[in-house]
């Protein structure tokens, strides 16, 4: 009889060795592993934020590149447009608009004043510009329409200033546009001034 309460008194030994055993395991070791798992998991959300950031910048730069891009296209197909004739024959094509512009909508030219030409603001390149100041009388509607048409008419020229104004004649409007030419070489127009 000693040997079954033996074996049960070593059964008990053992179950509390292997209760107290993993007690231990779930308080020391439990809080470790949970702790690596807490680390592993606010790492990978940092991570994962910090990818999402740089997504998002590397979108942002590619976009801007991308209107960089389009950017020096426009301005190289531009500068490929630009009449390289001298400032006399810009003057006459931008004379020569004007008046069928005035003519095809009703209008009338009262004066055309032409400036010099001019590399002013356009240091180090081979841009020119020349100023044409012009006033047209008419009706509003068909001042409208005329504005349109010269701003489609494929000529290289920036409106600089412009005035509608009532008249005893109509209106009145006056515009400076500023038209630009490639000229032949920066370096030898500078020398010639």
């Amino acid at each position: 009889m000693n040997s079954p309460l033996r074996a049960s008194r070593l059964r008990l030994a053992l179950g509390i060795l292997g209760l107290v055993s993993g007690l231990g395991v779930a308080f020391f070791l439990l809080p470790d592993a949970s702790q690596q798992l807490s680390q592993k998991l606010k790492a990978k959300r940092e991570a994962e934020l910090s990818r999402n950031q740089q997504v998002t910048q590397l979108q942002e730069l590619q976009q801007l590149a991308d209107r960089i891009r389009r950017g020096r296209e426009t301005l190289a197909d531009l500068e490929t447009r630009l009449p390289r004739g001298s400032a006399g024959e810009l003057q006459w094509n931008l004379s020569k608009t004007l008046h069928a512009l005035v003519q095809k909508h009703g209008l009338r030219l009262q004066t055309v004043k032409y400036g010099l030409p001019s590399r002013e603001g356009t240091k180090g390149s081979d841009l020119e510009a020349v100023e044409v100041e012009f006033v047209a009388v008419g009706i509003y509607a068909n001042h409208k329409a005329f504005m349109l048409d010269l701003e489609g008419s494929g000529l290289p020229f920036a409106v600089r200033d412009g005035r509608l104004e009532e008249s005893p004649e109509g209106a009145r409007l006056t515009i400076v546009l500023r038209a630009f030419r490639k000229a032949s070489g920066p370096q030898a127009e500078e020398g010639e001034a």
